[in-house]
């Protein structure tokens, strides 16, 4: 009897361990958008919390829309190293701690490269545009940038 109880389990174990499997590794959940002023301009954030959303990025992509970004979530402030690997446009990251106040901006501009880029105070978090953006949007250390649509 327990022979034939195993035999109807197991390949429904093996179906939802299959399923664990691919929602922890493979799927990547629709990201959310918010609005957000920079320096008076309109952007279109795409926002990066889950960390299958962080690992993935804007890696693969061979354009960003003009006055669009992507922001990187994190729990708390701390050093938040980034690569390019994979990413195929440059990119301007911006480092931002708990309050939205600009920390620590790079251009990264060696793309699909391994080459670090580290914040040099600690940040929560990371807010990637298209490069020269923040040039042209006048953002320096000490800035603002209000995120209090994170919270709505």
């Amino acid at each position: 009897m327990s022979k034939n109880i195993m035999l109807i389990f197991t390949p429904v174990l093996v179906i939802i361990a299959g399923f664990l499997i691919w929602r922890l590794f493979f799927y990547l959940p629709t990201s959310d958008f918010i609005k957000i002023k920079i320096a008076d301009t309109d952007y279109k954030i795409e926002l990066a919390s889950s960390s299958a959303q962080k690992i993935k990025g804007l890696s693969k992509r061979e354009s960003l829309c003009p006055k669009c970004g992507m922001l990187f979530i994190f729990g708390f402030e701390t050093d938040l190293p980034f690569w390019m690997k994979d990413t195929l446009i440059p990119l301007d990251m911006i480092w931002l701690d708990k309050t939205g106040k600009i920390v620590d901006i790079k251009a990264a501009t060696e793309i699909n490269s391994s080459k670090i880029y580290q914040n040099q105070s600690p940040a929560q978090y990371v807010l990637e545009l298209n490069i020269n953006d923040s040039q042209k949007l006048n953002l320096k250390i000490g800035d603002i940038i209000d995120l209090s649509k994170l919270n709505d």
